[in-house]
């Protein structure tokens, strides 16, 4: 793709994104603050806009700025979620897959959450891979860290060096030393 067509697209991208959001070309130049002619002018393609109008126009259509070059523009990546947790410093995961969260139904296990340095707590719904946890982790599948210093529930294995508290796995747990009680779905090798 050369640069005439990226300004093709974009001018082509204007008309017809203005269009989706119910916009005339006055209304869309009052938002920007310009002419309603030089809207017309960038959907004529004589001429483009003003590299500062960009982040604008991308808010104002909802698609990326990069997006506004394309053939097919693609809605812009929503704000992350708003949370109803603590701001406790605590480490949460959070998988999306393209631009959809995905759920604790879903198959994670092909994701990992890997954390380097040492962690407070750790809350994941996917595999978890980390060096020294000072307090607890919870993970939807496998876990593989270093010493964990309070407890450690995973939905599958766990496999670790030292865990200061309890260690709860659905299938099997690998561990140097378990301080506190250990449960598990199969094997437990400490």
């Amino acid at each position: 793709m050369n640069v005439t067509d990226n300004l093709k697209f974009l001018s082509e991208n204007i008309y017809k994104l203005r269009k989706e959001n119910g916009l005339t070309q006055e209304e869309l130049a009052e938002k920007l603050n310009i002419s309603f002619q030089a809207v017309s002018k960038w959907e004529n393609g004589q001429t483009a806009p003003d590299i500062m109008l960009l982040p604008l126009l991308s808010q104002i259509f909802k698609v990326s700025i990069d997006s506004l070059f394309s053939e097919k523009p693609e809605p812009a990546l929503e704000s992350v979620p708003e949370v109803n947790w603590e701001d406790d410093d605590k480490i949460r995961g959070i998988v999306y897959k393209g631009k959809k969260i995905l759920e604790v139904q879903e198959d994670l296990s092909k994701f990992t959450f890997t954390i380097i340095g040492n962690a407070l707590d750790v809350f994941s719904n996917c595999n978890v891979n980390c060096t020294n946890v000072n307090g607890n982790i919870n993970a939807g599948n496998n876990v593989d860290c270093g010493d964990i210093e309070g407890n450690i529930n995973a939905g599958n294995n766990i496999d670790c060096n030292n865990v200061n508290g309890t260690a709860a796995a659905g299938n099997n747990i690998d561990c140097d030393i378990i301080n506190g009680n250990a449960i598990a779905g199969n094997i437990i090798n400490n």
